[in-house]
């Protein structure tokens, strides 16, 4: 599945295209350029985009899924010389 959407590329718009084929998924996304946006980019430019957004995205999805390998509890980090409640000066 092919998503773009208009605002990651810069514009002021909230349009997004989600396909299986990257073909027809150019296409109407190039039709919403040239109508909304009164610009052209060929077709090539398209894929790029298209490439460059999924990437994003699958990098974005990976990272949800990837276990964190932070520890989050403090005490592990504390040094044992460190008491809490005891003068740790000389």
């Amino acid at each position: 599945m092919y998503k773009v959407i208009c605002k990651n590329l810069g514009f002021d718009c909230n349009f997004i295209v989600n396909n299986k084929d990257k073909e027809i998924l150019a296409i109407n996304f190039g039709e919403h350029l040239q109508v909304s946006h009164k610009q052209y980019y060929p077709k090539n430019e398209i894929f790029g985009f298209i490439d460059i957004q999924n990437k994003k995205q699958d990098n974005s999805e990976l990272m949800k899924n990837k276990k964190l390998t932070h520890v989050d509890d403090y005490g592990s980090f504390r040094l044992e010389k460190w008491n809490l409640g005891h003068r740790n000066f000389p």
